[in-house]
This record gives structure tokens, C-alpha cells and sequence, in this order.
């Protein structure tokens, strides 16, 4: 039988962070691209205006999609597996999603369709900022 040398929730807690991290690059992101295209967004958002919770949202989105998906594959490996094979996996996983869930919320809110602009037509037809890489989609 294997000692646990490393507290339980070490895994759960940096798994939870470094999604949240993810999550809020994720919105800061997409608000640079709605800034640089200089999209007009609402003049005064209201409560149930999207755009007033897109921040907190976009960081408990990262936080749970970083949370299940770590959680799936350790579990699938609990018993059985080498130890480096039990963290490698998971972390194989993490990463995509979370590069996954950057595009797709960059793709989503950060370059929207059929939204006013405040740069008399310096911008883009399809709102994707100059910086944005032509290989990655948008």
C-alpha cells in the first residue's frame, strides 16, 4: 500500500486555480479584443445584461471545466497506475481544455458579429483584431 505524503485537496485547489487563472485570461482576452475593435457595448448595462457578468462568470467557467477536466481522468486512474502516470494524464487533459475554453470564449465574446463600433471603419468586417494570429480561429 501507497503512503500519501501530499495533503489530499493539493490537487483539487491548484486544479481550481490555475482554471480560474485561465478563465480570467480568458475574459481579459476577449475584453482586449473588444477593445481594440472598439465594439460599443451597452452605454448602461443593466443586472441582467451578459456583458455585467461576463468576468465572474468566465472565471467560474474556467474554474469548473479545469475541476472536471482533472476529476475524469483521475478517477478513471485511480487504482492501478503509476504514480506519474495518475498526474500526467489528468494534466494532458487540463491543458487542452483549457486552451479549448480560451478560444472558444474568444471566439464567442470576444470578436462579436452585428455589434456597433466607435472607429468609423477602421476595424475588421468580422471583428478579429490585427494582433490576433491568422492561424488560430477566431
Amino acid at each position: 500500500m501507497e503512503r500519501r505524503t501530499d495533503p489530499p485537496w493539493a490537487a483539487g485547489c491548484s486544479t481550481l486555480l490555475a482554471g480560474a487563472l485561465a478563465g480570467y485570461g480568458a475574459h481579459r482576452l476577449s475584453r482586449a479584443a473588444r477593445r481594440t475593435c472598439a465594439v460599443v457595448a451597452r452605454e448602461h448595462p443593466s443586472l441582467f445584461d451578459p456583458w455585467t457578468w461576463q468576468a465572474p462568470l468566465t472565471v467560474l467557467a474556467g474554474a469548473i471545466a479545469a475541476l472536471i477536466a482533472w476529476a475524469l481522468p483521475a478517477a478513471a486512474l485511480r487504482h492501478g497506475e503509476r504514480r506519474y502516470v495518475r498526474v500526467l494524464i489528468p494534466s494532458a487533459v487540463l491543458v487542452p481544455t483549457l486552451i479549448a475554453l480560451t478560444l472558444v470564449h474568444f471566439a464567442r465574446l470576444g470578436t462579436p458579429l452585428g455589434v456597433g463600433n466607435d472607429t468609423n471603419g477602421d476595424r475588421p468586417p468580422d471583428n478579429v483584431p490585427p494582433w490576433w494570429p491568422g492561424w488560430l480561429p477566431a
